[in-house]
């Protein structure tokens, strides 16, 4: 009893490191749910211990943890247009189910080893990011606005104002409204002043990468 109670602090300390992070930087899968998947990944693998050493297969639960926490996952991801967002958070949840399974089989320094490379990474995925933003790259820009050429073409000349150049540019039009795609070099930065000045365009209504 006093080595499951163990196994229970260490899921607790370990997943809900990883779900502090997550939950700092406002993802889906916060504190409370890595401390719960830690858990549990931990729970059915103390007990498909238990079914082993009771003749059945060790295997048996264990193999369908990695299997059911991909639907926990899966529910983090969500996609916006061309953007797909929370794969980061559904790897981490893999992850925290992963380190549970470790702490149930008393891999502790797997285990802790594991929570601190995931953090560290994070740390450094950030900070990479942030450099990222400073460097120009091909990128492209999609915006709904009034169906008509004076205004796509009031845009582009908007956008070259902050000296990116326009490499390709594609307009489509669908529900009486222009559906444009621009292909550009610019950096993290220019794309957010870009996004403001031409938000604040009354013809353009929508707009993002």
């Amino acid at each position: 009893m006093q080595e499951f109670l163990i196994k229970i602090v260490i899921s607790l300390v370990l997943g809900g490191a990883l779900g502090m992070e997550r939950q700092y930087h406002d993802k889906p899968a916060g504190y409370a749910t890595n401390c719960l998947i830690c858990l549990g990944a931990m729970l059915f693998t103390v007990l498909s211990e238990y079914m082993g050493n009771a003749g059945g297969d060790p295997g048996r639960i264990a193999a369908q943890v990695v299997t059911g926490v991909g639907f926990i996952g899966a529910g983090s991801i969500l996609r916006d247009g061309n953007k797909i967002s929370g794969l980061t958070t559904a790897a981490n949840v893999w992850a925290v189910a992963a380190i549970g399974m470790a702490i149930g089989y008393n891999q502790l320094f797997l285990a802790t080893t594991t929570t601190v490379a995931i953090l560290l990474l994070q740390l450094f995925m950030r900070q990479t990011i942030h450099v990222m933003e400073l460097l120009k790259r091909y990128d492209s820009i999609f915006l709904v606005c009034d169906p008509s050429w004076d205004i796509v073409e009031k845009i582009s000349k908007q956008i070259e104002k902050q000296h990116v150049t326009i490499l390709k540019q594609e307009v489509t039009k669908q529900d009486n409204k222009f559906h444009v795609n621009l292909v550009a070099t610019f950096t993290g930065r220019e794309f957010q002043k870009i996004t403001k000045e031409l938000l604040e365009m009354p013809e353009v209504y929508s707009l993002y990468k």
